[in-house]
Formats: structure tokens, sequence, C-alpha cells
């Protein structure tokens, strides 16, 4: 690697031995506790450094079989980092400074997707998802396709709302604006469904995602994008919005929502 990493910082402190752990992934016997050491120096719990971003062509030699390691950790934790890339540059530096590594590693996991046969868990075809996102530069969607528990704000009566996409049957609870720390397991009644979205009905990006976990044969994860891109309503004031809406509204401007 040609790269000066001593002028480069990751979660703890100069990058130096980004090398040495580049060349222990690539050991079998090493391997799983290298691609540990990596995720914690360059995407420690979601946050990404310098020697972060410096990594990306080396990651996408891996996705790509040019250096031996593990392709689908390279693009899972270059997809993180560019995902995270808002942290220190404008949206869009990854593409603009490393696009040969960017569209290498777009179309290796456009092939994990579509042209091998895909092995998982339900619903861990969001992952990869999440992955193509990233690597396209769609903001929000990069990171919040999984199931999980989304704030948003009622477009009508501005209340702090919870979208519970995690448990089944997805709905929508209040939330105390002043929470500092949620308890764990307690989250509170749902109070109101998510109704999910008709396949035909749904638009650009989430028709294509859904398109692509049907063809997949990943029934759990097209179910989940119908829920995701799909309707609920507030329990204080009754007003339908759409979830995904509200879910881009919310992280477009921090605490708010659209009217």
């Amino acid at each position: 690697m040609s790269t000066d990493w001593s002028h480069l910082e990751h979660a703890y402190g100069a990058a130096t031995d980004l090398p040495r752990l580049f060349d222990k992934a690539a050991d079998p016997v090493l391997a799983v506790e290298a691609w540990d050491e990596l995720w914690s120096c360059l995407c420690h719990q979601g946050t990404v450094y310098s020697a972060s971003f410096a990594a990306l062509p080396v990651l996408a030699d891996i996705a790509t079989g040019r250096r031996p390691s593990d392709p689908r950790q390279a693009i899972s934790l270059a997809s993180r980092i560019v995902a995270g890339e808002e942290q220190l540059h404008p949206l869009g530096y990854c593409r603009e400074h490393y696009s040969a590594a960017i569209e290498e590693l777009h179309r290796m996991t456009q092939h994990y997707m579509t042209a091998e046969l895909f092995e998982g868990r339900e619903r861990d075809y969001l992952y990869p998802m999440e992955d193509l996102l990233a690597f396209e530069g769609v903001p929000v969607w990069s990171h919040c396709l999984l199931p999980d528990l989304h704030d948003a704000i009622c477009p009508c009566c501005s209340e702090c709302l919870e979208i519970d996409l995690y448990d089944a049957p997805p709905g929508t609870r209040r939330r105390d604006p002043h929470e500092r720390l949620r308890k764990l397991n307690f989250k509170g009644p749902t109070l109101t469904g998510v109704r999910p979205a008709a396949p035909d009905d749904l638009q650009s990006l989430a028709s294509r995602l859904y398109r692509l976990a049907v063809n997949a044969g990943q029934s759990a994860a097209a179910e989940h994008l119908t829920y995701l891109f799909g309707c609920t309503t507030c329990p204080s004031c009754a007003a339908e919005f759409s979830v995904p809406k509200q879910i881009e509204a919310f992280h477009s401007f921090g605490q708010g929502g659209s009217r």
C-alpha cells in the first residue's frame, strides 16, 4: 500500500498499524480477529476517521479478490464508512475522491445480491441493500432499512412519536421528547398500527428494493419493506401520514417533521 498511514488517524490514534491488520485479515487463522480490529479502528460504534476513507481502495481490492480476505466483510465495512461520510465531509465526498473504489464496491454488492444464492437469516437481505444504497449515495435509507425503532414527528400535531418496525405487529406510540435514556425492553404500548403499502403502489426506490428482495426469494425482507414504506396514524390527533416521509424528515432536520 502506498498510503502514508502515519498522517492519518483511526479510533485509537495514528493509523500506522493498518497495513499489519490488513495482512492479518488475509490469514485464514487470524482473519476473524483481524476484522474485529479493523471494524473497531475504522468504524468504531459507527464513527469514522480520516484513515477510514483512505482504507476504501484496500477494501475494494479485497471485495474484488485482488487482495486475499473476506469480500463480504470488506463490502460491509466500506459501506458503513461511506454511509458515515457526513461526520467529516460533505455528502458525496467518497464518490468524488474514491470513485473507482466505490464503483467496484457497488458492482460487487450487486453481484452478491443478484448473481449468487443469498444465504442468511430472515431479513438479512436488508443489510446488503443498505450497502448498495450507501455506495449509491442515498441518504437516510443507507442506514434506515433494517427493522428498528424510528423517531418521527406527527406532521399535523407535532407529537413526538416512535414507529416500531422491530416488533410484530408494527405500530406507532407516543414518545417522551425529554427522554434521555430508554429503559431496556420497556417501550410502552403500541397505540396505532402500521399499514403496509401494496407492492404495486410502492414508488421508485421502494419498488426497486422490493423487486430485488422478491427476485432473490427473500420474502421476509420484502414484507418488511412494505411496512417501512407504508403509512400509520398519529395516536394523538388521528392524522394519517407516510412512514418513510416522516422518517426522512426527522433525519433531514434533526428533530422536526415536515408539514
